[in-house]
């Protein structure tokens, strides 16, 4: 009798949990960001056929529409975590691709293995950003052990990506077949070319581990993801400033984490998101080094308390005292106390985290200063930016998208003159020219890369300013080499 009543009354009690929400549910307000929940294959299909991608050549199947439902549909909210990452590592994967001479759309197979979490470990114990295995790692010049694990370093391990990558896309010679190889190793690969009696990586695919088979599928999805995101309603979620703009320094002597604490008072939190590597929370000493990353607006204090307790110096400071007040308040935290206000004029094709990287602030506080909405600032829209007075920033004539680049590209940039006359000597015969026709957005960066050729050249003879991105169906003359 006593289980008849308790069958009972879980039976009510599963029907009443069934019943409740369509009892109790309000009438859904209207979303316009609120995501499809079908995605319409034809323009997905359109899109990727369109996309143009030095690692793959995108392709439409049943893997990757999963990927892509699972990125644009199901699991948007991560989606946007990962996509506001990308301002924290993207700009460090940049250069070390860029100084590896690889395709900068190597970048997106972090988010595939380890979805931009520098503390990712996976079932078989691969680490970090780049999921490296222990001995790959130290084979790579990583550092692992139980104080150090480089696998986290971002700057490092990112190096070390780049160089494994190298070596991968030469033993194939196919940059599909490569990163198939990241996955598995190489020696999979090569059976699986082997049994399969084929040389390219869909051919050998059904010959491929499961993860592996799925491997490129995947990077294809991300790589939309990252080109077509905001055609989706997906918001970046953007890391705080302090996560965004930071310095790194090589340090050589012991420095503890409680050390800069005391130093900054910066929380220890955010000491070790920064610096994960150090698993006793501590950078040992080296004769090769550490990288410790820091806000930009601490590491000045940091570097001075270091260079004073070098081993070769006499007159060391005293070990720091604790600074009390370890949460800034917001118009302390904001910059540097003293700012000049500035009004900046949207141009075709800058986004704000292109103003974010050009004047050194973040997207969240330029958002802040003008109130902007969901919208995206039109063409001609004026933006308020506030900059230290101390800050000394580039020609924002010339800058423009470029604030996109790499780093060490950009310095590059920055050092070319546009100067002398623009026009074409008119001894210059007309074949002595070749002919460009743009079929995507480029830049004149990607245009003087596939010819050879210095862009300055280029603007002079078609008389067009460097921060020109060119739409497809422009035809550009290039003089032969």
């Amino acid at each position: 009798m006593e289980s008849s009543r308790q069958i009972y009354s879980l039976t009510a009690l599963l029907i009443f949990f069934l019943v409740s929400p369509l009892l109790f549910a309000k009438t859904p307000t209207p979303n316009p960001t609120t995501p499809p929940e079908e995605i319409d294959e034809d323009l997905l299909i359109r899109r990727l056929q369109s996309m143009e991608n030095r690692v793959v050549k995108p392709r439409y199947d049943i893997v990757v529409k999963g990927y892509l439902n699972t990125y644009l549909v199901r699991g948007r909210a991560r989606t946007e975590e990962i996509l506001g990452k990308r301002f924290i590592y993207f700009p460090i994967f940049e250069d070390a691709l860029f100084s590896a001479e690889l395709p900068d759309e190597l970048k997106a197979l972090s988010i595939v293995e380890s979805a931009l979490s520098n503390r990712a470990v996976s079932r078989v114990g691969a680490m970090g950003l780049w999921q490296f295995m222990a001995p790959t790692a130290r084979e790579l010049g990583l550092r692992v052990d139980e104080v150090v694990d480089e696998r986290r370093d971002a700057r490092r391990a990112s190096a070390a990506a780049a160089v494994y990558l190298k070596k991968l896309h030469k033993q194939f010679s196919d940059w599909e077949l490569a990163i198939a190889a990241y996955n598995s190793g190489s020696g999979r690969v090569v059976r699986a070319m082997k049994r399969g009696r084929g040389t390219s990586y869909w051919d050998i695919r059904p010959d491929l581990p499961r993860e592996t088979s799925n491997y490129v599928p995947a990077f294809i999805a991300v790589s939309y993801l990252l080109e077509y995101y905001d055609e989706h309603g997906l918001n970046p979620q953007y890391p705080i400033e302090e996560y965004m703009l930071t310095t790194t320094k090589l340090v050589h002597q012991d420095l503890s984490f409680e050390q800069i604490q005391k130093l900054t008072g910066l929380d220890l939190e955010k000491i070790e998101f920064l610096n994960p590597a150090f698993n006793l929370k501590k950078i040992p000493a080296s004769d090769k080094g550490y990288n410790l990353t820091l806000p930009t607006k601490y590491m000045e204090k940091v570097s001075a308390w270091l260079d004073a307790n070098r081993p070769d110096t006499e007159d060391k400071l005293a070990e720091p005292t604790p600074i009390i007040t370890l949460a800034p308040k917001p118009k302390e935290v904001d910059a540097y106390h003293n700012f000049d206000e500035i009004t900046h004029e949207m141009a075709q094709g800058e986004t704000l985290e292109a103003l974010g990287q050009l004047y050194a602030t973040s997207v969240g506080k330029i958002v802040e200063w003008n109130k902007l909405g969901a919208e995206k600032p039109k063409v001609g829209e004026k933006i308020t930016i506030l900059v230290p007075k101390n800050f000394e920033r580039p020609k924002v004539e010339r800058l423009g998208l470029l604030a996109r680049l790499p780093a060490e590209r950009l310095k590059t940039v920055l050092a070319i003159k546009l100067e002398g006359n623009n026009k074409v000597p008119e001894t210059v015969k007309a074949e002595d020219f070749l002919y460009h026709t743009t079929n995507r957005l480029e830049s004149i960066f990607d245009i003087a890369a596939k010819y050879k050729v210095d862009p300055q050249a280029i603007l002079k003879l078609n008389e067009l300013p460097l921060t020109k991105v060119f739409k497809p169906g422009v035809k550009l003359k290039i003089k032969k080499l």
